[in-house]
C-alpha cells in the first residue's frame, strides 16, 4: 500500500468542472464564457475562478512557457520524468499549462490515459487520442479522477496557499505503489563565486516578488521543502535531485552557456508576467511603476559578470 515519490527542487458551475477538452472539434465541449478571459494591464488571465493563478494565460506567456519546457527538458537530459514508471495506465498532470508535457507523455505511453488539469483552456485541440484536458481547480477536495499510477506537477510555486495540501491529495489519489513527482524551482538567486553584489537588481526583484506573494498567501519558496512535505504526507522511497539553471550565458561549459542564453530570454520575456498581478494586488504598485522598475532588472539578468543561477 505504499505510494512513492520523486521530487524535483530545482466550483463556476459543476458542468464547467466536468468540461473535458478532448481532441476533436466534435467532442470539445466547454462553456464559451470560460474563453472570455479577464483583461488587466494589457494581459489576459483565466476566467474560471479568477485570481487563483497570479500569472497571465495569453499567447505571449503560452509561447514563453513552451520555450521554458524545452529548457527544462535539456537540463533534465531530455527526460520528462524521473520516477521509474513501468507501463502506467493513468497519468495526471496538475496545472498542465499549455499541455506540452502531457502530450509528450501521451506519445511516450500510448496505452495510458493522460489527463491534464488547469484553470485555463489554453491547450491545443489536436492531441493524441489518449490525452484529455479538464478545466479544474486543484484546490477542490475532489480531483474528479480515478486513482492514478503517476501524478506530476511542475512550477506551481506561487499558485497555492499551502502546497502540502496538494501533496496530501496526491497521496490519496494514487494507486498503491504509484508515484508522484514535483519539478519546481527555488526563486532565490544563488552565486558560488562572489560575483553577485548585494544590490543585484534581479535578486532584489526576487525578494520583492516573494514579499508580494506572501502578502497574497501564495508562497514562492516551496522547492526546498518538497522532499520533507512528501515524507510528511506518507510517501516512501522519496528521492530528490537538484539541478543548476544559469541566469544567463555566463558559464564556460558550452551546453550550460547555451541553456543560459535561452534562459536569459525566458526570464526577460517572463518578468513582466511574474510581476504585474502580484505587485499591483499585494504592493499597490501601478503598471507604469512596475515597467520602470523592471528596466534595471532586465539589464541585470543579462549581466554576465554576475554568475547567478537557480536551483531546480
Amino acid at each position: 500500500m505504499e505510494r512513492r515519490a520523486v521530487t524535483r527542487r530545482s466550483s463556476l458551475e459543476q458542468i464547467l468542472q466536468l468540461a473535458v477538452l478532448t481532441l476533436s472539434r466534435s467532442t470539445k465541449s466547454v462553456n464559451q464564457s470560460i474563453f472570455d478571459y479577464v483583461r488587466e494591464h494589457g494581459r489576459t488571465y483565466h476566467r474560471y475562478k479568477p485570481g487563483l493563478y497570479p500569472f497571465p494565460n495569453d499567447q505571449l506567456e503560452n509561447d514563453r512557457m513552451d520555450t521554458q519546457h524545452e529548457i527544462w527538458k535539456v537540463i533534465f537530459k531530455f527526460r520528462n520524468y524521473f520516477a521509474p514508471l513501468q507501463d502506467p495506465r493513468r497519468i495526471l498532470d496538475i496545472g498542465c499549462g499549455t499541455g506540452k508535457w502531457a502530450i509528450e507523455m501521451g506519445n511516450e505511453f500510448p496505452q495510458a490515459l493522460v489527463i491534464g488539469t488547469d484553470l485555463s483552456p489554453i491547450q491545443p485541440e489536436w492531441v493524441p487520442n489518449n490525452v484529455k484536458f479538464i478545466i479544474d481547480d486543484a484546490n477542490e477536495e475532489d480531483w474528479m479522477v480515478e486513482p492514478q499510477d503517476y501524478i506530476h506537477t511542475r512550477l506551481l510555486l506561487g499558485c497555492f496557499e499551502d502546497f502540502r495540501v496538494i501533496v496530501a491529495k496526491g497521496f490519496r489519489s494514487l494507486k498503491p505503489g504509484g508515484w508522484m513527482e514535483s519539478q519546481d524551482i527555488m526563486p532565490t538567486v544563488y552565486c558560488d563565486d562572489g560575483t553577485m553584489p548585494q544590490n543585484y537588481p534581479f535578486s532584489l526583484w526576487v525578494k520583492t516578488q516573494d514579499d508580494a506573494a506572501m502578502k497574497l498567501g501564495k508562497p514562492m519558496r516551496i522547492g526546498n521543502k518538497l522532499k520533507r512535505w512528501y515524507e510528511q504526507a506518507g510517501f516512501v522511497d522519496v528521492h530528490e535531485e537538484v539541478f543548476k539553471l544559469p541566469i544567463n550565458g555566463w558559464p564556460k561549459d558550452p551546453q550550460f552557456k547555451m541553456l543560459g542564453k535561452f534562459n536569459e530570454e525566458n526570464y526577460i520575456e517572463g518578468i513582466q508576467a511574474w510581476s504585474l498581478f502580484m505587485f499591483t494586488r499585494a504592493l499597490g504598485w501601478t503598471k507604469d511603476e512596475i515597467e520602470v522598475y523592471l528596466v534595471n532588472v532586465r539589464k541585470s539578468i543579462s549581466n554576465r559578470a554576475v554568475h547567478g543561477y537557480h536551483k531546480m
